[in-house]
């Protein structure tokens, strides 16, 4: 690796722009040695690093075939257009890469046969058959089938009637094999020596090999795995190792029994049907007494059986009813057992999970993923390799990142690890604004307050800013006080497409983004574009959602600290995430404002700033112009 990331070596005669990091090449020795000796590495590689250069060419290097996994499609473009024709070019020859997405993102043959078939019949709205028939001229085109393709956005319910769908997939069954788009993609991925894909369609092959052997598996044999972006794998593999039961579900569950009648020529089982969409739909209105992600309880159990009992029965009978009927109805047979499976383990009382309602679902959820990871891939999977910017957090400011939270969560107890920092000189490029003076969060006039500090911070930086909130109700009480009162163009989130919005922010150099939740990763704005960054407070998991909930009880059910166990260290690496949204770049430059005192007031706030890269801490508002100022003169 010295000589391809080293002074001289290959990567600069490739790159003109290349500098050589000692942390990148320390980065790909350890994943060589992972590779090279078959065991598992958990890598946290500060922002900068070029860490994703620093995976694939050892990979490469390698000759083992690699899965890499990330969470966002941002990387997945980067990795595709960017760093892997770079990675080649050191190679000195082409990759054999693929992307492979979920089969919910290919056109099915079948469906459109069968919608052809039926005359468009199944679309549910005089408005999903307008859209099928601008879509039409794009359907009889595409070679790939890719819904990315689209320019005109299909609505979901007229995208589940035109896709592929793992609940009602025949697979290798399936008479219309030999066109599909979904297992094209799978047979280019199959002969590929690098896939690229996500963490929801990784885990889900792993769920599938788990419940139905490697003749289930999506994804190809793979002697490696890397999973970047790897600090949100917990909750991925949270929702796919658990379930679901949605009004959604049911009634694409019964259009897909009608369709399959209707091409047999047979009458559905009107009756089921109409009894599974009444109790699906009884069972959630009782269980939604109240918004949000509800925990299910007894007092739920209580409230919901009777129509929870009735639409178990009727999805037994469902089941009963579509056997000895064929092929498709078999798949239909295992969806309606599968879903009644998942609304029993909803409602059945068990300390290692958790169940919630959220309007129109119930869902469970183990409440440890570590024991899970650890049986279905850890112990018996490829080769793991997991890097992210942020996996842990130093105890001291300047120290070394610890792991052992992440290690935990994800049960890697026995893993390799490597923490590398970031080339960055933090303490010149950033400057750190934490008000001396701010109420905490509930206090009454907390967003009059907020809201002020805002306008000030985006007034001296000539707008240029992010701003990132950790709640909607935040984002839209920002933006309702900030965008009449700043000379310069406020957008907000939701008012278009996440790329859209990033695409503008980039381009109108002087206008603010005010975003949550997405936005706090997986966003790379270099240069002065993104110059200002404001966080509204502390990003500490709402302790009321109902895996959060249980994950703290069962801390402390165990004699822990739940608070400083857990809440802490969550909220710790999403600021960091969030923090890192600043410097992209060794040439960029930039202020971060958390505009919470608690970082000041309270014990805890230590650890926050403990776990910040280096770089000066100011309590006021003449510091930030004097920084700006100081960069606006030499720029």
């Amino acid at each position: 690796m010295q000589e391809i990331f080293g002074p001289g070596g290959r990567l600069g005669a490739v790159l003109p722009a290349f500098e050589p990091r000692s942390e990148q090449l320390e980065l790909a020795q350890a994943v060589e040695s992972a590779l090279a000796d078959g065991e598992h590495l958990l890598a946290e590689a500060g922002t900068g690093t070029g860490k994703s250069l620093a995976y694939l060419v050892p990979s490469l290097a390698s000759a083992k075939r690699i899965v890499v996994a990330t969470a966002t499609k941002a990387l997945q473009q980067q990795l595709l257009v960017k760093d892997v024709p770079a990675a080649g070019s050191v190679m000195g020859r082409p990759v054999d890469c693929a992307l492979l997405k979920g089969r919910e993102n290919y056109l099915c043959r079948r469906a459109l046969d069968g919608l052809a078939l039926l005359g468009g019949s199944l679309l549910r709205t005089a408005e999903d058959a307008a859209r099928f028939d601008e879509l039409r001229g794009w359907i009889d085109a595409t070679e790939t089938g890719d819904r990315a393709e689209l320019e005109v956005e299909a609505s979901a319910s007229l995208w589940s009637e035109l896709a592929v769908s793992g609940d009602r997939c025949l697979g290798r069954r399936c008479p219309a094999r030999s066109a599909c788009f979904s297992e094209a993609a799978r047979e280019r991925a199959a002969g590929a020596e690098l896939v690229i894909t996500n963490h929801a369609l990784y885990l889900a092959d792993v769920a599938l090999r788990t419940r139905g052997g490697r003749e289930s598996s999506v994804l190809p044999e793979h002697d490696a795995v890397i999973f970047d972006e790897a600090h949100r794998l917990e909750d991925t593999a949270a929702s796919w190792f658990g379930g679901q039961v949605s009004l959604a579900g049911l009634r694409r569950l019964a259009r897909d029994v009608e369709r399959s009648a209707r091409e047999r020529d047979e009458a559905p089982p009107a009756r089921l049907l109409d009894t599974v969409e009444r109790a699906g739909a009884e069972m959630l209105a009782a269980l939604a007494e109240q918004r949000g992600r509800r925990r299910i309880g007894p007092a739920e159990v209580e409230a919901a059986l009777d129509p929870a009992e009735a639409l178990g029965e009727a999805l037994v009978l469902l089941a009963e009813a579509l056997e000895g009927q064929g092929e498709e109805a078999d798949v239909l047979v295992r969806r309606a057992l599968g879903t009644a499976a998942d609304l029993d383990t909803c409602f059945e009382s068990e300390e290692d999970r958790v169940s919630w309602a959220d309007g129109g679902s119930v869902s469970w959820a183990p409440i440890n993923v570590a024991p899970v990871l650890r049986d279905a891939l850890w112990d018996c999977g490829a080769t793991a390799i997991l890097v992210s910017a942020t996996l842990g957090a130093p105890a001291t400011s300047g120290g070394k990142s610890d792991l052992s939270f992440v290690r935990r969560r994800l049960g890697l107890e026995t893993a390799r690890e490597l923490t590398v920092d970031s080339p960055f000189d933090y303490t010149s490029q950033a400057l750190l604004y934490v008000p001396a003076r701010l109420p905490e969060p509930r206090a009454r006039d907390y967003f009059d307050r907020l809201g002020e500090q805002v306008l000030a911070l985006c007034r001296l930086s000539r707008g240029r800013a992010l701003v990132l909130t950790t709640s909607y109700r935040a984002l839209d009480e920002l933006a309702r006080r900030v965008t009449p009162e700043l000379p310069y163009p406020v957008l907000s989130q939701g008012d278009a497409p996440r790329e859209r919005l990033l695409e503008r922010f980039r381009d109108e150099v002087d206008s603010v983004l005010i975003a949550t939740q997405t936005f706090w990763q997986g966003v790379d704005v270099a240069g002065e574009s993104l110059s200002l960054l404001v966080i509204d407070k502390l990003p500490f998991a709402p302790p009321d959602d109902p895996l959060v909930q249980a994950r703290c009880e069962r801390i402390a059910a165990e004699g822990g600290d739940w608070f400083a166990e857990y809440s802490v260290p969550t909220a710790v690496l999403q600021l960091r995430q969030g923090f890192g949204r600043l410097i992209r770049t060794a040439e960029d430059r930039g202020v971060v404002a958390i505009l919470d005192p608690r970082l000041r007031t309270r014990a805890y706030g230590r650890r926050f700033l403990a776990a910040l890269p280096p770089c000066p801490v100011v309590g006021d508002l003449t510091e930030v112009e004097r920084f700006f100022t100081k960069f606006q003169s030499t720029a």
